[in-house]
């Protein structure tokens, strides 16, 4: 006999069945607005985060800048003492002065990440991401493309470019040209009017006109 000939009663139905409770799983069950909630609380701590490190960068550019600023004074002082009379103060003490604070300033500037590249005589090959040239100059001292002149020395900050170099590149000159020779001048034509006297010689490739007999 088939199942479908087996009578109603021994087939289960919903009363054979009992009801459990569903187990809870911690976070399964999360709200929409407690996640939007998290959501933006976690934002609102990485802009805070975001904030701070830029109040730390500013304070740090700000004490540069300061520092920097205390430097350019003393520079100006040493510039001035450099426009008295030579006996008042020696030359060579005028110059280690002022190498003095050209080292201190660019000490500043390297405790910042910043430094300063001067590109002089390096190749084009070298310069080719740091430096834009101003102008060209052709001369055989030069081999190569080479950085002849800086006017403006390249900015770096944290090993990146920020400020290009502006620089004079010299190349070498171009080679010249050999000077055509000069074609040789055609022997002038023999006037015919002209009576050639019985054995005069004739120029090459000439031969004497018919006389009438």
């Amino acid at each position: 006999m088939s199942s479908s000939d087996e009578p109603d009663a021994v087939r289960p139905g919903w009363e054979n069945f009992a009801e459990r409770p569903v187990p809870e799983v911690h976070g399964a069950t999360t709200a929409p607005e407690a996640e939007l909630a998290g959501v933006l609380q976690r934002r609102h701590e990485e802009l805070a985060a975001a904030r701070g490190a830029s109040a730390s960068a500013a304070t740090r550019v700000h004490a540069t800048l300061f520092e920097l600023a205390m430097l350019i004074g003393t520079l100006e002082q040493q510039v001035n003492r450099a426009g008295e009379p030579r006996e008042a103060v020696d030359a060579e003490l005028r110059h280690r002065e002022l190498k003095n604070v050209k080292d201190r300033m660019l000490d500043v500037l390297r405790g910042a990440g910043v430094e300063v590249r001067d590109p002089k005589g390096l190749t084009a090959d070298e310069v080719l991401d740091w430096a834009d040239p101003v102008h060209w100059l052709q001369s055989p001292e030069f081999d190569a493309e080479v950085v002849a002149e800086t006017n403006e020395y390249a900015v770096f900050h944290d090993g990146a470019v920020v400020r290009f170099a502006q620089v004079v590149m010299g190349a070498p000159a171009p080679a010249l040209a050999p000077a055509p020779k000069p074609e040789p001048e055609a022997p002038p034509e023999p006037d015919p009017q002209v009576k050639r006297e019985p054995g005069a010689e004739m120029p090459p490739g000439q031969t004497p006109a018919p006389t009438d007999t």
